[in-house]
């Protein structure tokens, strides 16, 4: 979602949402020199409009800041390099050991798996320049600021492996339906570093939108939930449901091509079943929003 911003709605978003960046692995060094570590077992969306987006640029402009190098910030280093291997459905009761955890599989008898990936996904190091962007944060009216001894100090996020899956609905090719499974994320901080002074000047950031802030407000539990933003538009409906007892977040295009995601966090890993019902927009082989839905629903359910 981020390569669709400008540089200075990504500098604003990557200071805001460290805890969402992306699925990454863990980093050799991290036992070493690390101490406190956040478990995000748990998922809440934060929507973004377009309107939001204009906002906050507007407030950089009018602030006199119109041109942002991420650099003047910090850096974000990667560790390793992705690498994966394509793996038969038969190796699938095999896997777990290879995955480092437990996972649960589909087991509705109206699809089967056609293909899997297991994939280690390079890792990432966000180091922050603290006092810069305090800096920023004074620019904007801010009191609330991250502390110095985060400056310069690497932050890691954790994913380990993942898996993506194709399925596909037996005796058809209408229904492809693709499920990506990893492990929740850990988020390392370094000794020294009060969590709670991090967390506090990253729900008050000054130049977010007010629709943002109540968003950010209502996440209960920072050191366990992953907030996780979304682009919204006028045609996105995002809804919460319940997965098996577990909190479950459905995203549908109101109007077609209709475009549905389910995800959803269970004993420690997410998953996230999306299916484009009509991507070639043939009406003669088209799923309607409804019947996608409740194809994603019942898959979800059928995890064993």
């Amino acid at each position: 979602m981020f390569t669709k911003y400008k540089k200075l709605i990504a500098a604003a978003l990557i200071v805001a949402f460290i805890a969402a960046s992306a699925f990454f692995p863990p980093l050799k060094n991290a036992e070493a020199k690390l101490l406190n570590l956040l478990r995000l077992n748990k998922m809440q969306v934060i929507a973004i409009t377009p309107e939001d987006m204009t906002q906050i640029q507007n407030q950089f402009y009018n602030a006199g800041i119109k041109n942002i190098n991420l650099k003047d910030y910090g850096e974000i280093i990667k560790d390793g390099s992705q690498e994966g291997r394509q793996i038969s459905p038969d190796e699938l009761d095999k896997i777990e050991s290879e995955l480092g955890y437990k996972i649960k599989l589909p087991a509705d008898e109206n699809f089967e798996i056609k293909h899997a990936y297991i994939s280690k996904i390079e890792g990432l190091e966000f180091i922050l320049k603290v006092d810069k962007i305090n800096e920023l944060i004074k620019t904007f009216g801010g009191t609330h600021f991250f502390p110095t001894e985060l400056d310069r100090k690497p932050i890691i996020i954790n994913f380990g492996r993942a898996i993506d899956m194709d399925l596909q609905r037996k005796g058809s090719e209408k229904d492809t339906v693709a499920l990506n499974i990893v492990k929740t994320p850990e988020i390392v901080v370094p000794e020294g570093v009060d969590v709670d002074k991090v967390i506090d000047a990253l729900v008050n950031l000054p130049f977010l939108p007010e629709n943002i802030k109540r968003q950010i407000a209502g996440v209960t539990d920072w050191k366990e939930t992953l907030p996780i933003p979304i682009g919204t538009s006028d045609n996105t409906e995002i809804k919460e449901i319940t997965i098996r007892g577990n909190k479950g977040i459905l995203i549908v295009e109101k109007s077609g091509p209709y475009f549905v995601a389910l995800g959803w966090s269970e004993n420690g890993v997410m998953y996230n079943l999306t299916l484009w019902p009509n991507p070639a927009g043939d009406k003669q082989d088209f799923v309607a929003k409804e019947e996608a839905i409740n194809t994603l629903i019942q898959i979800a359910n059928s995890m064993r």
